[in-house]
Parts: C-alpha cells; structure tokens; sequence
C-alpha cells in the first residue's frame, strides 16, 4: 500500500469569485502562438461529452450542435497531463479528459441547449429570462469578438479541461461527489473540505479523498482549479491568473499566455490563432 502522500487538504477556495474576464492576454508570449495537438495519441483518456451519441451524457442526453469527437490541446498542457498521470498511475488510476478545446459551433450548440430548456421549463420566459438562465450554465457565445479578451469563452483557448479519474483496470470513474456538469453546491471544489470540518462526514469519505487526489495530481504540475467546479483546470489562460493572483498574488502574472484559438483541422491537424493583435 503506498503512502497516502496526496491527502492534502485542498484549501478553501470557494470564495475566490473575481471574475476572470476582465484579465487581458499577452500576445507577445511566445507561447501564445503555439498551436494545438491530438491529445489521443499521448495516451490521455479521451471521451467527448458532448458529442456522446448514446444518451448518456445527463444533463444533455444527446450530441450537442457543434462538437467533435477528437480531443485538442495546446502542445505544452498535453504533456503536462501525461505527467499528471505519472503521478496519478501509482495509485491505480488515470485522468479522463471530457472537454477540452471547444470550438465556438460547440459553444453555440451548448447556448442553444440551455436557453431551448430554460423556455422549456418556463414556458412564459421571454429572451431576457431565457438568456439569464443560460448564462448560469454557458458563456454567451453571441457576445464573441475575437478582439476582445472579455468575450471569449475559456475551453477556446485550448487551455481549460474538464476531467474525472477513472480506474486503471476497470475504466470505472470514480465517485467525485456530485455528476460531472451538475452545477450544484456540492460541486465546488473544497466542498467536503468545508463538510469535513463541520463533522458532517469522515476523514476516510472516498469523496474527500478523490478530490483531493485529483487536485494534488494537477497542482503538482502546475494546473489549478475553477474552484465551483471540481471537474475544471486551467493552465495560462484568464481562469488561471484569476485564481494564480488570489492564491499566490506575489507570484501571479499580469495577462494570460493563452487567448482564444481557430478551430484545429478536425482531419489533418493544426491550428491558427483567433487574435493577431492585442486589443481590449
């Protein structure tokens, strides 16, 4: 039995709420030109969630307008997350990746689902109210000026994942607590960190354990968490220098490395950049 050395308490975090749009990126980082790359290859589990043909993909139960099967990051996070599971294997599991780059077809699609339910359960909701209650689920991608950093939605960058652990052997995901895109309370990342310190749960909960494993695995190579979802990291994008300035403000650069990218070559490969030059 190895030693438990990932049971690090994930700090509370729920609170860092500052939104992340107004955080400009810098487009003379030489690494905000590097391009996308199939993630498949690298031997990084790949499902896309959203275009999951078989219904079983809650709270959508359909393929989403828009999205791809193919997995794409950029160059340098791929090989970030096969170094998360270097970590990750000696415990008997593994990252599974549900989205990643997400092209603005998908976004609209996945607009166009929230808002279609919204009036569905609100028959009397006008544009207003069915817009609101997309808003509290989707990035609104009607609002999208590719110069424009307050804009975007961040799974365009190529730089945002969502992604669970599943067993090495049985391919089995693990119980994190609540479903993957169920935006409830109990979703946020520290949640059973706050329950844990009310007595409401055990320190052994498979639950705290999981999220704290997954977390440590993503920190220790740089990654860091949108702290209401337990599902979501981010690497050099405007997310994660929102939650790099409230976590480690000394540390924390200014802009983000990575802005919004063109939609890869979905046969061939490849990618070119939304933004050629810096505007706000």
């Amino acid at each position: 039995m190895l030693e438990l050395d990932y049971q690090i308490p994930i700090i509370e975090r729920h609170q860092i709420a500052a939104p992340h749009h107004i955080i400009s990126w810098d487009c003379n980082d030489s690494r905000f030109h590097e391009p996308l790359v199939r993630i498949e290859p690298y031997n990084i589990a790949f499902e896309s969630y959203h275009a999951k043909t078989d219904g079983k993909n809650s709270p959508y139960f359909r393929h989403i307008e828009g999205s791809h099967q193919e997995g794409w990051l950029r160059n340098t996070e791929t090989g970030k997350l096969v170094d998360v599971n270097v970590h990750l294997h000696p415990y008997g599991v593994e990252i599974m990746v549900l989205d990643a780059y997400r092209c603005m077809d998908c976004q609209r699609g996945l607009w166009k689902f929230f808002y279609q339910r919204g009036k569905t359960e609100n028959p009397d909701f006008g544009d207003k109210e069915c817009t609101d209650y997309a808003l509290g689920y989707v990035r609104d991608p009607r609002l999208f000026d590719k110069l424009d950093s307050r804009t975007f939605p961040v799974h365009l960058t190529g730089s945002s994942i969502d992604v669970t652990l599943r067993d090495l052997d049985t391919g089995q995901w693990l119980d994190m607590g609540s479903k993957f895109e169920e935006i409830i309370a109990i979703s946020y990342t520290d949640y059973f960190e706050r329950q844990l310190a009310k007595g409401l749960i055990e320190k052994d909960d498979v639950r705290l354990f999981n999220r704290r494993l997954m977390d440590w695995a993503f920190t220790q190579e740089g990654f860091l968490n949108d702290p209401v979802l337990w599902w979501h990291y981010d690497w050099g994008n405007q997310p994660y220098i929102k939650v790099k300035t409230a976590l480690s403000p000394d540390d924390a650069p200014d802009m983000a490395w990575y802005g919004p990218i063109d939609s890869p070559d979905w046969e061939t490969g490849g990618a070119s950049l939304l933004v050629k030059e810096h505007e706000v």
